[in-house]
Formats: structure tokens, C-alpha cells, sequence
């Protein structure tokens, strides 16, 4: 096994260096992606470039200064752009190289590849790679990687490191049953290190995603044939009918909440215990479906939770199940942490001797002083906002029965690789609960401002949501802090109140409650504005809306217009992308969750930042890779073809990082947490 060590040109200089980067193996090294590419075949003009960009550039020479006698013997160089019809010139300054002066002749063309910086008030290039248009060499064509050293040491220096590497491990064989899946490897790493053109580098990246997902599929699947459970717990089935249930509601069933609660039955007689999601839009009648299945726990003969993220969403549902607890006969209690002392004694005894057949609470239901007689059925609302433990803490209060609720629409793709050990069931929006929402697509603040402040002073409520709570350096967002300094005195006269994630529980419960009840006519909120959450509210401004997601973007507009009345959202966004246009323009086009949802994991999928390497639910648990549609699929057949074969520990050893992470990959990717 070859070592860092080992490799031509390291010592032990560039061991420390590299150790720096967290890279202590060749198979690190290697794993050490570059994180942007360049078309040398393309240049651009410095019209588009922004200071930390590197890029290739071409300018004819319109002046050269002389060599400054003193100090780093520096000279600068005028280019005019030559990537662009406009008369846009850029300057170049060389440090310590004053033999290079004399090279440059007015009226000469080159190609430059250089990073940007930034100056006082101005872009600056410094000591850039040249080459004269009329000799070309390494910058005529190809590709340029770039590597995220954090100027721990210089791209040249890391290139020929990795490329030694590469020369030492070509050739090899890689033998046993591991043999095929590292030999692939070994070729993804070749193109991404050293690729030919952008499209082999791209076909690389999105090949290794795949194997990286895979093998995280394969360890998952062998995990999970061990741990599913055959059916202890059985329900007495001839007391359970959806109609009866029906007849207590004050509405009809639609036919996909009816679908949803044969699907339930279904589950519950099956010989195996039921993990299944409801998955419905905003307004599709999730609650109610969830309401059934309490139902059918209850008239089976055993207990059922509904746990909820927050107090207020308990206590909603609460309200909304106690007519129909009561038409059916259903003993249910409600508990929070806000229950008085005597009434959480009365429920807690109630839970353990069984006069309590439902409850519905926050995480208060898995404390430590509550028992159950006989809790066979859980259900998790918002499942994508609680942890594993807490599920596991269901468990082990006797739940072997779970139903979870989402919000958030899953795309087809990733249902279709990480959902077939579960079953979803897809609710479709309410006739009467479609939205009439007009979304705007805005860039100065001020343009929704004035009607929002306008529609408050009419009687009705708007919530600001602002992508962060306080300015940070280097993030040029609209904060809470930011927005209520700038456009506070805009609201005088109208009542305003803040939630965010750094407020206490108590703190954010009053804050929405007080917005809830009417209270208050804005609330400027982050994104702790909770799905769910029925208010009168007919505005809501996005600001930096093109930093969201678009299953995020429309979440938060579900806030607006529950009631039915006419409803407006405002995207802010002072960015000119094209990809940032498109994105907000599908949600100024369609309401439609899922449609947004497939668009959203497609646009942010492994071709948009190639080879970036970040962390997150869409990424890759080994190499960070961004996962598209497209790395799914090849991603299933992948396991299922060359996988198959590897044993559990194999496929362990292939991770290099064990079981934690690949159970902490697959239960992200299962939160469906697809916000930015």
C-alpha cells in the first residue's frame, strides 16, 4: 500500500502541509476533489469575474509602466478586454519578476489565468500565468483544476503531488471481491485529478456520486434486512371502518385521504410492522388521515401518540381531533410541557393504566416519567424536524407501529432508491383548501413593502422572512437585524414581533400565538415559521429568496392564505443569474409541491457546482458529492449489480468511515430536509 510518504517530490515539509488540509493517506489524497473546473478553450471577460474567481482572461497590451527601483521591483501592465465589445481595460501588476517586464509590447495579445482579488474599489490581478496568443501552450486548450487549499500551499505544488500519486497506482489490479468497485474508483479519481475536458470530468463526478451512494444503499439494505420486525402486536380488525370514522368528521374524505387510510389498514394487518409516510402538500388534509389512524389504534385495542414539533401545532391538532374523539367514544388527553401540574398527573396515570386511549402532545410524550399500557402506534408530524433518538425513545415506550407526516414533497427519484423499504402514501390537495396566492418576483425590498404595509393598515397580517438572524462578515444577506434597522420606522403604528431560533421555547410559543390570536400584524421571522401553523396572514416577503430551496420557498408560502381569501408572496432576490431567475420563475408559475420538489432536487443536483464539496442531505457520505436524479438511479442499479455480492463488512470497508455515518447519510436523506 502506497504511503504519502512515498510519493515522488513529498517530504517532511509537505507531510505537515498536508496534513493541514486533514489529508494523512494517498486514499485521502485522492479523495481531496478539486473544487472548481476551467475551460481553457474558453475564455471570459473580466466583465464577468468577481474577486476569488479564478479565471482565464485575454487582453492586448495598451501599456506597460516602468519596474519600480525599490522594494518588491514591481510593474503593472494595461490590457484592453478582448472578450468583449465594450472598451473595458484591466491591469495586471508583477511582483519580483522584473526579467518578464521587456516581454510585454504594447499592441501584443495574451491569454492570462489568474485569481482575482479584490482592491480598493476596483478588481486586481496579480502575478498571473501568461501566455502570448501567438505561441500557446498549457492555456490553449484542456482543463484547469482548481484545488480548495486555503493557501496552505500552491496549486502547482498540489497538482504535482496528486499527479505522482496517480503515476505510482496506475496499472494496479485490484483483487477479491472488492477488486471491481476500487478499480472504479481508481478510474473516477484519474478523470476528476486529470481530466481531458469538462464532460469527462463531469461523467466522473456524477459516476462517483453513484458508487458513493451506492454503497451507502447497500450497507443500509443489509442493515435493514436484520432489523425489520414481524408483527407481535395485533389489532382487533373487525372494529376498525373508515366509514364510521368518516361519519364523525365534519367533511368528506377525499379519495386519496380515503386511499391514504386503506393503505393504513393495510399496514396494520400486515404480518410486518408498519413504517409508512403521509406525504401531502399544504392544505391536502394530512391531520386528518393521521386523526384516522389514531382511530384505528384506539378501536384496535391499543394506544396511540401524535407527537408534534411545537406546542402550539399540538395544541391546534388537539382542538381540531377533540369533536371527533368525542363523537367516537375515543378517551384522549393533550400534553405539553405547558400542562398544569394536576391535569400532566391525571394524563400520565391515565396513559399507564390504559383509560387514555390517544394523546396528543409535544416531545413531552417521550419523558421520562410517562408509561403507556399498551402503545402500539406513533405518529410523527413534521417527521423531518425530530432526530432519531427521539423515534427510538417512541420505541422504547412500546410503539412498534409508525406513521410519519411530511410536508415536504419527496421527489420521485429519491423515493424510488431510499423509500422501498418504507411506504409512502400521497395525499392530494383539497378542492376547497387550493390557495388563491399570487407570487411576485421582486428586487428592491420597497417594492413589496409598500403594498404589505399598506394591506397591514387594512387589517391584515404579513409575515418578513429573512434568511438569517444577524449580519455575518461575508454574507451580504438581509438579516433580521439588518431589515428591522433599515425598514423598522416603516412599520410605526403597526404591531410587530420577531421569532427566531435563538428566542427561548416560551418566547417563540408566545410569539406565534400572540400572531395566531391576531395580535400582531407582522411577524419577521427566519424560517422557524412552522408548517402547519393555521393564520389569517395574506402576505409573506422572502427576502434572498434565491437562496432557498424551492420545497423551502414553498413551504413558506403555504403560510399565507389558509383561509382561502386572496393571498400574495413576495420573492426578493438582488441576484442576476439566470439559474436564479429560473429557479424563482417555477415558483411564480406553479403552486404545484411535488412539481416544484422534482425541479428543485434537478436544478441542485451533482451539475451544478461540479466537484464542490459541501455536506447536506443531497450529498454524497463519503466525497460530498452533489446526488441528482440521474446518480439515484445509476446509484440502485449499481448495488444491485456489482454490491450484491459484498458482505456487510466489505462494504464497511469500502466507506472507510463505518456504519455511523452511513446511518447518519441515510436518515438525512429520509428527513427530506431539501432547504439550501
Amino acid at each position: 500500500m502506497l504511503t504519502l510518504g512515498e510519493i515522488k517530490g513529498v517530504g517532511e515539509a509537505t507531510l505537515k502541509k498536508l496534513k493541514e488540509l486533514d489529508i494523512g493517506s494517498v486514499f485521502e489524497l485522492f479523495s481531496f476533489l478539486p473544487s472548481k473546473y476551467l475551460d481553457l478553450s474558453e475564455p471570459t471577460s473580466i466583465e464577468y469575474a468577481a474577486a476569488g474567481q479564478t479565471v482565464l482572461l485575454e487582453g492586448q497590451v495598451a501599456a506597460v509602466s516602468g519596474v519600480s527601483p525599490r522594494g518588491k521591483r514591481s510593474f503593472s501592465v494595461s490590457f484592453k478586454d478582448m472578450r468583449t465589445e465594450k472598451r473595458l481595460y484591466f491591469k495586471a501588476t508583477f511582483f519580483n519578476i522584473p526579467y518578464l517586464h521587456d516581454s510585454f509590447k504594447v499592441g501584443q495579445c495574451y491569454r492570462l489565468l489568474t485569481k482575482v482579488s479584490s482592491a480598493v474599489g476596483e478588481l486586481s490581478i496579480v502575478n498571473p500565468q501568461t501566455e502570448s496568443l501567438e505561441k500557446l501552450g498549457k492555456l490553449s486548450s484542456g482543463v484547469y483544476t482548481i484545488y480548495p487549499l486555503k493557501g496552505v500551499m500552491g496549486q502547482n505544488a498540489f497538482k504535482n503531488i496528486v499527479y505522482a500519486a496517480l503515476d505510482s497506482v496506475k496499472g494496479a489490479k485490484y483483487g477479491g471481491p472488492m477488486g471491481a468497485v476500487n478499480e472504479d474508483i481508481a478510474r473516477c479519481f484519474e478523470k476528476l485529478h486529470r481530466p481531458n475536458s469538462m464532460e469527462e470530468a463531469q461523467e466522473a463526478l456524477s459516476e462517483l456520486a453513484s458508487i458513493d451512494v451506492a454503497i451507502a444503499l447497500s450497507i443500509y439494505k443489509k442493515l435493514s434486512k436484520s432489523t425489520v420486525e414481524a408483527r407481535k402486536i395485533f389489532y382487533n380488525m373487525s372494529k376498525i371502518r373508515i366509514l364510521d370514522f368518516e361519519n364523525a368528521l365534519p367533511f368528506a374524505l377525499t379519495q386519496s385521504q380515503r386511499q391514504a387510510a386503506e393503505d393504513i389498514l393495510c399496514s396494520l394487518a400486515s404480518d410486518e410492522c408498519m413504517s409508512r409516510i403521509i406525504s401531502g402538500d399544504v392544505g391536502s388534509g394530512k391531520t386528518a388521515v393521521a386523526f384516522f389512524a389514531m382511530y384505528a389504534a384506539a378501536f384496535g385495542g391499543h394506544q396511540a401518540a401524535l407527537m408534534a414539533p411545537t406546542e402550539i401545532l399540538a395544541v391546534q391538532h388537539a382542538r381540531a381531533f377533540a369533536p371527533i374523539a368525542d363523537k367516537l367514544g375515543i378517551n384522549f388527553a393533550l400534553l405539553t410541557s405547558s400542562t398544569p401540574k394536576r391535569l400532566r398527573d391525571e394524563v400520565i396515570y391515565g396513559l399507564k393504566s390504559g383509560d387514555i386511549s390517544c394523546v396528543i402532545g409535544t416531545q413531552s410524550l417521550i419523558g421520562e416519567g410517562v408509561k403507556y399500557a399498551d402503545l402500539s402506534l406513533v405518529i410523527i408530524d413534521e417527521q423531518h424536524k425530530f432526530g432519531v433518538n427521539e423515534r427510538k425513545m417512541l420505541e422504547n415506550k412500546g410503539a412498534v407501529d409508525i406513521l410519519s407526516m411530511t410536508a415536504t414533497p419527496i421527489p420521485r427519484s429519491m423515493a424510488l432508491t431510499f423509500y422501498d423499504d418504507i411506504d409512502i402514501s400521497y395525499i392530494q390537495k383539497r378542492a376547497e383548501a387550493e390557495t388563491n396566492i399570487t407570487t411576485h418576483i421582486v428586487q428592491d425590498i420597497s417594492d413589496a413593502l409598500d403594498p404589505i404595509i399598506k394591506a397591514c393598515k387594512e387589517g391584515k397580517q404579513a409575515f418578513i422572512v429573512c434568511p438569517a438572524i444577524s449580519d455575518a462578515e461575508g454574507f451580504e444577506l438581509m438579516s433580521i437585524e439588518s431589515f428591522i434597522k433599515q425598514y423598522g420606522k416603516k412599520f410605526e403604528g403597526i404591531k410587530t414581533s420577531v421569532l427566531h431560533g435563538k428566542l427561548s421555547n416560551e418566547e417563540k410559543q408566545a410569539a406565534m400565538r400572540a400572531f395566531a390570536a391576531g395580535e400582531t400584524s407582522v411577524l419577521v421571522a427566519t424560517t422557524v415559521v412552522e408548517v402547519g401553523i393555521d393564520t389569517k396572514a395574506s402576505e409573506i416577503l422572502i427576502l434572498g429568496a434565491d437562496r432557498f430551496g424551492l420545497a423551502s420557498l414553498h413551504q413558506l408560502r403555504g403560510r399565507v392564505g389558509r383561509d382561502g381569501s386572496h393571498a400574495n408572496c413576495y420573492l426578493q432576490s438582488s441576484s442576476c443569474t439566470q439559474k436564479a431567475l429560473t429557479r424563482l420563475e417555477a415558483m411564480e408559475k406553479s403552486g404545484d409541491g411535488r412539481y416544484l420538489a422534482e425541479i428543485d432536487f434537478e436544478m441542485r443536483g451533482g451539475g451544478d457546482f461540479i466537484g464542490t464539496r459541501q455536506s447536506g442531505t443531497e450529498f454524497s457520505p463519503l466525497f460530498g458529492l452533489r446526488i441528482n436524479s440521474r446518480a439515484l438511479k445509476e446509484a440502485k442499479a449499481y448495488s444491485e449489480s456489482v454490491l450484491k455480492s459484498l458482505s456487510l463488512v466489505e462494504l464497511l470497508a469500502l466507506t472507510r468511515r463505518g456504519e455511523s455515518r452511513v446511518r447518519e447519510f441515510v436518515d438525512d436523506i429520509k428527513k427530506v430536509t431539501l432547504n439550501s
